[in-house]
């Protein structure tokens, strides 16, 4: 198994504006952008499907594919090799834990578990999801608001990518 060094994919600073959307544009397709300008996209196989890829505005690509016999794990793969594994844990949190030694866990959060917090092994929030329902087209949007750490792209993108994994499963769309 080859391993990437993940720090050198993960490092972007974002501009002065600390928000981005991610937004629905189909029934598979999440695109993120940053004041108009579009940074990547999140593509699902099929419309209950968990496989999914990644591709960034520089032509990154990534590949994410549920493992295990009840799908109790996920992996991300770029150009074949894991450079990521997700889980949920038992209190309802979706836990990254990168090849590289850094974890990072996705936190639902409010009543109806529609913002999601995502954090660092110190705790510290990195950015939030706040999510909205588009009730004519019953999907999601995503409004993406960051504290003052650097960000990246694919770590966002992940974000989006559970939190559509954590509703799904407890509305039980996975089942």
């Amino acid at each position: 198994m080859k391993i990437i060094d993940i720090s050198t994919i993960l490092n972007r600073k974002p501009s002065k504006q600390s928000k981005m959307e991610a937004k629905s544009v189909d029934s598979k397709t999440f695109q993120l952008a940053e004041n108009g300008q579009p940074l990547g996209e999140l593509i699902y196989e099929s419309l209950l499907s968990l496989s999914a890829k990644i591709i960034l505005s520089n032509s990154e690509f990534y590949e994410i594919e549920h493992i295990g016999i009840f799908d109790t794990s996920i992996n991300v793969t770029k150009n074949g090799a894991v450079i990521a594994t997700l889980k949920m844990n038992w209190r309802g949190q979706i836990v990254f834990n990168f090849h590289d030694g850094q974890e990072f866990i996705l936190k639902a959060k409010g009543l109806l578990g529609n913002k999601f917090t995502f954090e660092n092994h110190s705790d510290e929030q990195l950015f939030q999801l706040d999510s909205q329902l588009n009730w004519k087209k019953l999907n999601y949007n995503y409004n993406i608001i960051f504290t003052d750490k650097p960000q990246n792209i694919l770590l966002i993108l992940l974000g989006v990518y559970a939190a559509n994994y954590y509703m799904a499963s407890m509305s039980g769309a996975m089942a």
